[in-house]
């Protein structure tokens, strides 16, 4: 990283660069061998002002695939204004709801809408310990593409996003409230699926008792109403996290999960399931002198990979790996929880 400096601002460099052999194709399945890069350039501005404000501005440039006449996308834009009891946010950021809201278990009814690529206005203020926000997401989708897979709002009956969110601390307790409103923002089939249109209220409340955490939440939209609680207990190096979630809309099944996590040492295991038995077990392992082993299967084990990375000092790294996707349904190519390209990889990443 670099910065430099022009009167009181500072101006920050960083970026990435990866390039690799991968031998399938994540679409079909099928064998087919191609080189691939991909380099990100990481550009931040800040300038603090008389008033106690700070200016702030980032923006990420985008250069993909072994291919000179690519062009270059820009990504994660985002323009601040803050200090330390409150700040105005346009752009990659959160919108309120999503900011301030997280699921107590496997939630169906707290669909609240993220925020991802879109240009989102948010205004943060504290006031007596509790965290406000409020957010606008400006619908301005008028045709259909392949992303939204739906058909778009009416010219003239669209509807924008607003979203708020309430979170902070209450003696031993803390507690979040999150509520958006019916919208006509574009679906992309990911995490804005349907049930992101439409009015949705979320509260939760969560507490430390005999060192686990306890959480509950009830969320509603016009589906139903999903009541959870969630426990989460540590014992040395083992963490055990466990929820229920019953779920108020007609035939709609209620929720499990559980989740096992160990970290010691050079070790690491991940072990979990729920309801619908869409298991997954991941394994590290730092067998030293700069080497990590990763093991892993997910969804099921319709997912399988394993992995081996070398640190080559200096944000260098070299990866060899290879990921089954049994059922072919990972369509942005990310297998396991370390995301490996399906199929098998090598790579040379460097870190600036």
């Amino acid at each position: 990283m670099m910065a430099a400096g022009i009167a009181a601002a500072d101006v920050t460099f960083s970026g990435t660069a990866n390039f690799g052999y991968n031998d399938t194709d994540h679409k079909t399945g099928e064998s087919v061998g191609a080189a691939f890069s991909d380099l990100d350039l990481n550009i931040g501005f800040s300038q603090e002002l008389n008033n106690g404000f700070t200016a702030g501005a980032s923006v990420e440039l985008d250069y993909a695939d072994a291919n000179q006449g690519n062009d270059i996308s820009a990504s994660d834009a985002l323009v601040s204004l803050t200090n330390g009891e409150s700040g105005i946010y346009y752009g990659d950021t959160d919108h309120a709801a999503e900011n301030a809201w997280t699921a107590v278990g496997s939630m169906d009814n707290d669909s609240f809408r993220d925020a991802d690529g879109e240009m989102v206005t948010r205004a943060d203020m504290t006031f007596g310990g509790a965290k406000i926000g409020i957010s606008l997401g400006d619908d301005s989708n008028y045709t259909v593409t392949a992303a939204s897979g739906s058909t778009p709002a009416v010219m003239g009956n669209e509807k924008d996003y607003i979203s708020l969110g309430i979170s902070g601390p209450a003696g031993a307790f803390s507690y979040a409230l999150a509520h958006q409103n019916a919208n006509t923002l574009w679906l992309d089939g990911d995490n804005n699926t349907a049930p992101s249109q439409l009015a949705t209220t979320g509260v939760r409340v969560s507490t430390t008792l005999g060192g686990a955490t306890v959480a509950l939440g009830y969320a509603k939209n016009d589906n139903g109403g999903s009541t959870g609680i969630e426990v989460s207990y540590p014992m040395g190096a083992l963490t055990t996290t466990a929820s229920y979630v019953q779920e108020g809309a007609t035939g709609a099944e209620n929720n499990w999960d559980v989740k096992f996590v160990y970290a010691a040492d050079a070790v690491g295991l991940t072990v979990a399931t729920d309801e619908s038995q869409d298991w997954n077990v991941d394994v590290s392992y730092e067998m030293g002198n700069g080497l990590s082993l990763f093991v892993g299967a997910d969804d099921g084990g319709e997912d399988t990979y394993a992995g081996v990375s070398y640190d080559l000092g200096g944000g260098a790294s070299l990866l060899a790996s290879y990921a089954n996707d049994n059922n072919n349904n990972d369509d942005d190519d990310e297998v396991g929880a370390k995301d490996y390209k399906e199929g098998m990889t090598f790579q040379l990443s460097f870190a600036f």
